[in-house]
């Protein structure tokens, strides 16, 4: 099995409702950086949010991040979008689990 391409290039990892219901907000990291951004009006006025930091203090403690995809999703599905960012955001939409925050 193949492991995620290692170009530096920033992939969707987590989707976010927001608990207010003010709308869906999506998370990139920049593979080899490991820097975050958000698409939130927060992020795009402070450089940070609530969002990036839940992501950043989830690589802080465990030294990368994980999605949460049900056991039924084959892993070989993950490996194979991790290739191309657009990929990898459709899995996260379609399969990882969506946080509320």
């Amino acid at each position: 099995m193949k492991g995620p391409s290692m170009s530096a290039e920033w992939m969707t990892v987590q989707q976010f409702i927001s608990a207010q219901g003010v709308g869906v907000f999506e998370v990139e990291l920049e593979t080899k950086s490991k820097k975050t951004r958000c698409n939130c009006p927060v992020w795009n006025k402070k450089s940070t949010c609530k969002h990036t930091s839940f992501v950043n203090n989830k690589i802080k403690s465990t030294g990368h991040y994980s999605i949460n995809v049900p056991n039924s999703v084959p892993e070989e599905w993950a490996y194979e979008a991790s290739e191309d960012p657009q990929k990898f955001r459709e899995f996260v939409v379609n399969y990882a689990t969506i946080e509320v925050i």
